[in-house]
């Protein structure tokens, strides 16, 4: 599948700019394109309207799982432009038989990688190694394929990611892949690419609640002031779960009864979990809940929600009342969840 990039265009309002264009004229031309075999005449036209939501966006057409094609975009990767992709998804209109939306590359195993004078990249050629790591809540995967020595290094690399993304998909190697390792020399261990696929699958099964939600792990530390702490996070902590919250709203909550170890005792314990269900229900689906860590008499909630709506200011609203001091609100940026990547 091609794939396209061009610089940003500043715009007011991009994503509405496409989704007019393109339910007006732009989704029949393309197709029509593409049934003359020839994508790439209305190639300038839909990379200049994506170029405006985000110069760094990636493009791709290809066939659909339910309908004839396929519009991608993808922030390829990006933390720092998932959201814009996943807001352009879900402002795109609903699928039909000719066109379907996503914002993550899908799974293409049947593809051949092709360099223009080296030689093609056959999938099922490859290896991999994979480790797994249930503290990180991640497979660390070594990829070995036979072209690697001759290929550049840089080329390499590519190869490798690209690999992943057409075996897996953008999203699963997002989620639970962890380190990545090119490996120019057959490891002892490797085992073919295809079987990495229902290890994934099965890794992930190990970590969804018995409700088909993200699990949560429970952790207990000290904090730089020797106190003790526990924290609870969603497994896994990744923003490619959710990509449109990239905004982060830490919550710090007081609270006055508390044991000798400073953390709350269970009627107070009873309270900050009545607070949390209270803060959830007024953010919707604009926000949610992804760890918190209690010490000291203080519980940080860690909320992130859709900076582009009113959320942050709908926490601050909705803290007032509590009885056992102000409750503290950081708001701050954060696409790519590095404020809880701490607790991940």
């Amino acid at each position: 599948m091609p794939l396209f990039k061009r610089r940003k265009v500043a715009s007011g309002d991009p994503i509405g700019e496409f989704w007019a264009w393109w339910t007006a004229t732009g989704a029949e031309s393309v197709a029509t394109a593409i049934a003359k075999q020839d994508p790439n005449a209305t190639a300038e036209v839909l990379a200049g309207y994506i170029a405006r939501i985000h110069g760094s966006l990636d493009w791709e057409l290809g066939p659909g799982l339910h309908s004839s094609h396929v519009l991608v975009v993808t922030a390829a990767g990006d933390p720092s432009t998932r959201a814009i992709a996943r807001r352009w998804l879900r402002a795109a209109p609903a699928s039909d038989e000719t066109w379907e939306y996503a914002d993550m590359r899908r799974p293409a195993p049947d593809v051949t990688i092709r360099f223009e004078g080296m030689p093609p990249v056959q999938i099922d050629a490859a290896l991999v190694t994979i480790e797994a790591d249930t503290r990180e809540a991640a497979l660390h995967v070594g990829v070995h394929h036979p072209t690697f020595s001759e290929l550049p290094e840089h080329l390499q690399k590519r190869v490798t990611f690209l690999l992943l993304d057409l075996v897996l998909g953008e999203e699963l190697v997002e989620t639970w892949v962890g380190a990545i390792d090119t490996q120019v020399e057959r490891p002892s261990d490797a085992v073919p690419i295809a079987e990495l696929l229902p290890a994934v699958a099965a890794f992930a099964a190990d970590h969804v609640a018995e409700d088909g939600g993200p699990s949560w792990r429970l952790m207990e530390g000290t904090t730089a002031a020797g106190h003790r702490l526990v924290a609870t996070a969603m497994v896994p902590l990744r923003s490619v779960q959710l990509p449109h919250l990239d905004t982060h709203v830490a919550v710090s909550v007081p609270y006055k009864a508390a044991r000798e170890d400073g953390l709350p005792l269970d009627e107070t314990l009873s309270h900050l979990r009545d607070f949390e269900d209270h803060l959830s229900d007024r953010l919707g689906d604009s926000g949610r809940l992804l760890a918190h860590e209690t010490a000291a008499g203080h519980r940080i909630l860690h909320y992130y929600v859709d900076g582009t709506t009113p959320a942050a200011a709908q926490v601050e609203a909705a803290v007032i009342g509590w009885p056992d001091g102000r409750v503290a609100i950081d708001v701050s940026p954060d696409a790519g969840w590095e404020g809880v990547r701490h607790l991940s």
